[in-house]
């Protein structure tokens, strides 16, 4: 409880800074929106806008951890100014750059997701989530979004978006042994659910047997190129 209230009250003061931030971008004041957004970043954590997206999220987050416990709140409060500073970038037609913003972002709600101390924010982070896999085409993010991510759809239910995601891992990543291993162990759980089950994650049972028997090839040829 005390934890939500603290939460509450640092959305609160940070809605008023992005008022005003949207007031400028509805202005083109492109400029003042940014330094008001890199202020409020300097509050949160002492870094600006370009440390904070050249530092790796495992950094980010011992930067928000205390004592050993992580401070859930800002690590949500600082996917926002995240995700304001990407729309504010693709406003001002810089569009590489502000979808850097989103995968930043989207990157730290997914590793978020599975620490103790975000537990009470579930709801909070899987709309962020949601809102930024709607902006952020798959194709476009490197393996660093990918890997938590293929995770973060087979625990949400969605087989077929992690099935998908789980090969677009598997046709850029050099070393594909250990995600041959990780599909294969997800799919085998997969042909144990029920047809209601599959279902609702928008596969059936023969999607998954061809995925799997596609995983086994793919694994023996894997092996024989291992062996040469």
């Amino acid at each position: 409880m005390y934890q939500r209230d603290y939460l509450m009250r640092m959305i609160e003061q940070f809605s008023m800074t992005l008022g005003q931030v949207l007031f400028k971008r509805r202005n083109q004041q492109f400029a003042e929106a940014m330094e008001l957004l890199t202020q409020a970043m300097k509050q949160l954590l002492g870094l600006n806008s370009k440390l904070v997206l050249a530092l790796s999220v495992k950094d980010l987050m011992a930067l928000l951890t205390t004592q050993g416990q992580f401070d859930a709140g800002k690590g949500l409060l600082l996917s926002d100014m995240l995700k304001a500073e990407g729309d504010l970038l693709v406003d001002a037609a810089e569009e590489d750059e502000g979808i850097a913003c989103y995968m930043k972002s989207v990157e730290l709600l997914l590793e978020m997701r599975w620490m103790q101390e975000a537990t009470e924010l579930e709801q909070e982070m899987e709309e962020r989530i949601q809102d930024l896999l709607t902006i952020i085409k798959p194709g476009l993010m490197p393996l660093r979004v990918l890997k938590p991510l293929v995770h973060y759809y087979d625990s949400a239910g969605r087989l077929a978006k992690a099935e998908d995601t789980l090969f677009f891992i598997l046709d850029a990543d050099v070393d594909q042994t250990h995600w041959i291993d990780s599909g294969l162990y997800m799919v085998e759980r997969w042909q144990k659910m029920s047809t209601d089950e599959l279902a609702q994650g928008e596969l059936n049972a023969e999607e998954v047997q061809e995925t799997y028997t596609q995983l086994v090839k793919m694994k023996q040829k894997a092996s024989k190129i291992e062996r040469m």
